[in-house]
């Protein structure tokens, strides 16, 4: 019977250690090992330190205690059904890698509803994962009632984990329920649990593809994101990544201080739920940046909340949404809102949208912008909006609704409304009363731009800097003219 490998190494420390030497030069000289899985032709009796010698299954990697620097292989083309689960972190500079071998299609980890999590990342940092398919579908029922997620980051009344890379992960055929929830699916879900306050620093997910998930694409929870109990992740990027026929919510920013969110592209989101989904939105999060990326056809056909694009939702500060190409969304283009204001949770602050371009947004929702209960300090600058009028729409530009907004400038946009799209302005005015208007320029069919107040006349629109925008579809859609 071979020896474990955590327990050579625990008796090669500590005679390490006896001969004087420092821990962290015991740790150096320790080999660190690579690790093969073979579904069909494996053996777990095996050593797995080579191709020919390589493992069968999950199960024999689960029970391997990883060490920094650490590589598991799984042979493309193979087919596991069960739940990955490995033990150990890297190290700064000697991460523990997790990936694919060989030619053929992603190594496939299958869950089938058995297992709760396909994949699960529990209290273990410095770990990258990358190049596997993974689904958690169960065929035998319609939708599965224990929140079934295809990848889970867990950090559990441990404190913080950290450096946790997630790349071209295929994620796909999630069961879950789309009524908003505890029996929610997910495709890639961070997830933080106490009673120790616990969190996740620099987690990155880029280049994966997430398909027909229900209900959730890319999010996490906010158990620290009350602001009573405020202990946030830190250091969120995702990129790169594209999302298709998603049931509910495509990308949200959960309880995270500074997150980027750039060229991912989302298609389809919305599409089974019937409550509150977007597109990409932060909630209980501060200093996020959501950029250069493209949003289309999420769903809103029962006249019901959401739908949009984007979201700045509630207990959110310092939120930037630029350079965006978002087109043919039923619910719109953009919602601002405070969901709750209380000591757990603050109003939504210091918000920034531009640069973005808007193609057809809201038609079915019949409004572009949504401002709900009381949020402070909008700024919606240089963006274009525009509307080719294939459906007969009177569309509201600016909903206003549930409460007034606090000082929401807009400056420096153009608004567009041809064939048979209308465009209408038609709220009270003490709901226009919190909007300022400079600089912006209104085309085509717009109707009671006199209700507006505060619009301050004498200051054109800034000429757009192309080079800013990721408008390679302006000259696509032959849209120069409004420039």
């Amino acid at each position: 019977m071979m020896r474990s490998k955590s327990l050579f190494c625990s008796l090669m420390m500590v005679f390490l250690l006896v001969g004087g030497i420092s821990a962290t030069k015991a740790q150096k000289l320790i080999r660190m090992s690579k690790y093969y899985v073979d579904s069909h032709n494996g053996n777990d009796d095996y050593s797995g330190k080579s191709q020919k010698l390589a493992w069968k299954s999950l199960a024999k990697v689960n029970a391997q205690t990883l060490v920094p620097g650490d590589q598991v292989f799984l042979k493309s083309g193979g087919k596991w059904e069960g739940q990955l689960q490995p033990k150990g972190s890297g190290s700064k500079g000697k991460p523990i890698v997790i990936t694919s071998y060989g030619k053929g299609d992603l190594p496939a980890i299958a869950a089938n509803g058995k297992f709760k999590d396909a994949v699960l990342l529990k209290n273990i940092s410095y770990i990258t994962l990358e190049n596997l398919d993974i689904s958690n579908l169960d065929s035998t029922v319609k939708v599965q009632k224990t929140g079934p997620t295809g990848v889970r980051i867990l950090s559990e009344n441990i404190g913080t984990i950290t450096n946790i890379r997630l790349n071209n992960l295929y994620v796909h055929d999630v069961n879950g329920d789309n009524k908003k929830g505890s029996n929610e699916g997910h495709g890639i879900f961070w997830d933080c649990q106490g009673p120790k306050p616990s969190n996740i620093e620099n987690l990155l997910i880029e280049n994966c593809k997430v398909l027909k998930v229900d209900r959730n694409g890319i999010r996490g929870n906010g158990t620290f994101g009350f602001r009573t109990n405020w202990f946030p992740n830190k250091n969120l990027i995702i990129r790169g990544c594209t999302l298709e026929d998603i049931g509910g919510d495509g990308i949200v920013i959960k309880a995270f201080d500074g997150s980027l969110v750039e060229h991912n592209k989302l298609f389809r989101i919305r599409n089974r739920a019937k409550d509150n989904a977007v597109g990409i939105w932060p909630h209980s999060s501060d200093n996020t940046v959501i950029q250069f990326n493209e949003v289309a056809y999420t769903k809103n056909l029962n006249w019901s909340n959401d739908g949009q694009s984007f979201d700045i939702d509630g207990n959110c500060n310092n939120t930037i949404i630029q350079n965006n190409y978002s087109h043919d969304n039923d619910g719109g283009f953009m919602l601002v809102i405070s969901d709750d204001i209380s000591a757990k949770s603050r109003m939504t602050t210091n918000s920034i949208i531009r640069n973005n371009l808007s193609i057809n947004d809201g038609n079915k929702r019949k409004r572009l912008f949504n401002f709900a209960l009381v949020t402070d300090d909008t700024k919606v600058t240089d963006n274009i909006f525009y509307n080719s009028g294939l459906d007969s729409v009177k569309m509201e530009l600016v909903d206003i609704e549930h409460g007034v907004p606090k000082n929401v400038v807009f400056e420096g946009n153009i608004f567009e409304y041809q064939g048979l799209a209308q465009g209408i302005f038609n709220k009270s005015a003490k709901q226009f009363a919190a909007l300022t208007w400079t600089g912006n320029v209104f085309k085509g069919n717009i109707t009671g731009k006199d209700k507006l107040l505060n619009v301050k006349e004498g200051t054109p629109v800034k000429k757009k800097n192309l080079k800013e925008f990721p408008w390679s579809f302006i000259k696509v859609l032959k849209l120069e003219n409004l420039l």
